[in-house]
């Protein structure tokens, strides 16, 4: 891999979740049988869900050399468990001996990632979902949430409602000045500026004065105007945990399990940048990427850089997922005519997102 000395570099296991809604990924990517997808592996959920489409191959690349080693537990764990042990090593059902489990597959382990997880077994022992930096920080916030709305609020935010019914239940019920002053604790300048974030993260292109505000209207949009029931986003926030064994990702779903697993193989892992990756590449080699927010750890040089790979590897009708977590960015001006925003697309998976920590979920195609 290449230096790149203006893309922040990371390197422990901060995800175990995907934390991009697959369905927004599906709607926006289009993937079709026989394509070639790029995606940035963070927690590996949805680059494994990807092969539920058929695609030809599944190139997941990710500077976090950690988040590579967790893919490549979760890939080791499909060739080697059957479907019951899988879900109680991944922590979504109960096992006494989850070591013992890692004890089966840890023979399809490269040496590096070996190493990587024999000495997290701690990981290993409380299952790795929800385990990585950001979903401890999550589990945190839930139990904050848990004291300041009281498990009675909770319980009927998830109750079943029609849509009418939540938005009311959110108006009259869960909207408390409480829960208003959480997003003031937890996500307030002073406390982002001690976590070393650089000024563009106070800079938000949705109308929002803070990123507390902002990120409580973003709150708001899940809680009130979309169904909660089925949102395991929701249910990982407020609850820490899934609220049952079907409202999970789609890798983890029974009835999924073996196609993944003939298809695992498919998935080829880099740990790289992205931009010095497809700088590897040949003209016109990819369908579709899903890009997370990875340009949010890159200046705007280095953003630019970037989709100017993705122009020159694109093929024909190539499909682009692109997010914004806090600093605006967004494809360079001068690429508008090539890499093109479906607006009216754009406008309604970003309206229908179920994870809604994003500002700006987008949809492009290369003509």
């Amino acid at each position: 891999m290449e230096n790149n000395r203006e893309q922040i570099q990371l390197s422990k296991l901060v995800f175990t979740h995907n934390w991009e809604d697959p369905i927004s990924d599906e709607q926006a990517l289009k993937i079709k049988s026989g394509d070639t997808v790029m995606a940035i592996t963070s927690g590996g959920c949805n680059v494994l869900g990807f092969l539920l489409k058929d695609p030809k191959e599944v190139k997941s690349i990710d500077i976090n050399l950690a988040q590579s080693y967790l893919l490549e537990l979760k890939i080791a764990a499909i060739k080697t468990l059957n479907f019951e042990e899988f879900i109680a090593f991944s922590g979504l059902a109960k096992h006494q001996d989850r070591i013992a489990l890692f004890e089966k597959l840890k023979y399809k382990l490269s040496s590096d990632a070996l190493k990587f997880w024999e000495s997290k077994y701690g990981v290993i022992s409380r299952g790795f979902i929800m385990n990585g930096k950001y979903e401890t920080f999550v589990k945190f916030s839930s139990k904050f949430l848990t004291l300041l709305q009281g498990h009675k609020r909770i319980n009927g935010l998830f109750q079943d409602k029609s849509l009418d019914e939540q938005k009311r239940y959110f108006d009259e019920v869960w909207n408390t000045n409480r829960f208003k002053y959480l997003f003031k604790i937890l996500f307030n300048k002073h406390i982002l500026a001690k976590r070393g974030l650089v000024a563009d993260y106070f800079h938000f292109d949705d109308g929002s004065s803070s990123f507390a505000e902002s990120f409580y209207n973003r709150s708001k949009k899940a809680f009130r105007n979309l169904p909660v029931k089925g949102n395991y986003f929701v249910s990982l926030y407020l609850l820490g945990r899934y609220t049952n064994e079907r409202e999970v990702p789609d890798y983890l779903k029974k009835e999924n399990y073996n196609i993944i697993k003939q298809r695992v193989d498919r998935i080829e892992l880099y740990t790289s940048d992205a931009q010095s990756w497809l700088n590897s590449l040949p003209d016109n080699s990819i369908d579709c990427f899903a890009l997370s927010n990875i340009c949010e750890l890159m200046s705007v040089d280095e953003t630019n850089r970037l989709f100017e790979a993705v122009k020159r590897t694109a093929r024909q009708n190539a499909r682009v997922i692109f997010r914004n977590l806090m600093i605006p960015r967004e494809v360079p001006e001068h690429l508008n005519k090539f890499i093109i925003k479906d607006e009216t697309l754009s406008k309604h998976i970003f309206n229908n997102d179920r994870s809604f920590v994003y500002g700006k979920v987008a949809a492009y195609v290369i003509p």
